[in-house]
């Protein structure tokens, strides 16, 4: 009989056991919903509102809007966990450059506006420049302005350029239609040869006098600049790195 009993009781026990250990709920039960986030900030020039700024969310959600005649923007509804803002107004330069930020809500988000000045650096306001591409067309950096860029510098001579340029209409295919933009730059061979070889269907641009390289150039090729939608110098990397240039052009859109 102690033997049942003993018995017995160890079978109960460890049903009750089974049964905490199931009390979380099972593997197949939902998580709850994420609690939306919003922004909110300002933009001022002066000292004064600054309306008219477009203001640019990317990361995990892409969306945009426009400062009102307060200076105000505002983003809310937002389910992902990283964000960026960047305000985006030609010849204008914003502190901080954009706000990257987590899932947690934000009302106090405040940027101010000056005369903007260029670079070819890091966290500058990358300088214009003018140059023929692979059509004879004369084309400009700022005429894409608002966009995500990428400025690839490159030669035919140069065998990581080569294995860069078999991917760079794939990559440019895939986030066009977001607001990205591929410009390569050809500082040694003719960019109509280099766009027909690998089937570039977006601006290769003539710089064999080196005179825009000697601007961005830092010794390297390739040398890949990704600018975001304010043409800030987010990322300046030589050599091709395509996890690395793929996550910051996704950073930014």
């Amino acid at each position: 009989m102690k033997i049942r009993s003993l018995v017995s009781f160890w079978i109960v026990a460890a049903a009750l056991a089974a049964l905490a250990a199931c009390k979380g709920g099972s593997p197949a039960d939902p998580e709850p919903p994420a609690t939306p986030v919003s922004f909110k900030g300002t933009i001022t020039s002066g000292g004064s509102p600054l309306a008219g700024v477009t203001v640019f969310l990317s990361w995990d959600e892409a969306k945009v809007t426009v400062t009102d005649t307060a200076g105000a923007f505002s983003f809310t509804g937002l389910t992902g966990k990283n964000f960026v803002i960047t305000p985006s107004m030609q010849d204008q330069a914003f502190t901080p450059l954009n706000y990257e930020l987590g899932a947690q809500s934000r009302t106090d988000l405040a940027f101010t506006a000056a005369p903007a000045t260029h670079g070819s650096v890091k966290n500058t306001i990358a300088a214009d420049f003018t140059a023929v591409d692979q059509n004879g067309r004369s084309v400009s950096l700022y005429s894409y302005f608002g966009k995500v860029v990428l400025i690839d510098f490159s030669a035919d001579w140069c065998g990581p350029c080569q294995s860069e340029a078999a991917k760079a209409e794939a990559l440019y295919q895939s986030y066009r239609d977001k607001g990205f933009q591929t410009l390569t730059i050809m500082i040694d061979g003719p960019p109509s040869t280099w766009a027909s070889t690998y089937g570039l269907s977006f601006p290769v641009l003539d710089d064999t006098s080196q005179l825009i390289w000697t601007i961005f150039g830092e010794g390297y090729i390739p040398l890949n600049i990704i600018l975001d939608r304010n043409m800030n110098i987010q990322y300046k990397v030589a050599g091709y790195d395509e996890a690395s240039v793929v996550a910051t052009i996704k950073k930014y859109l």
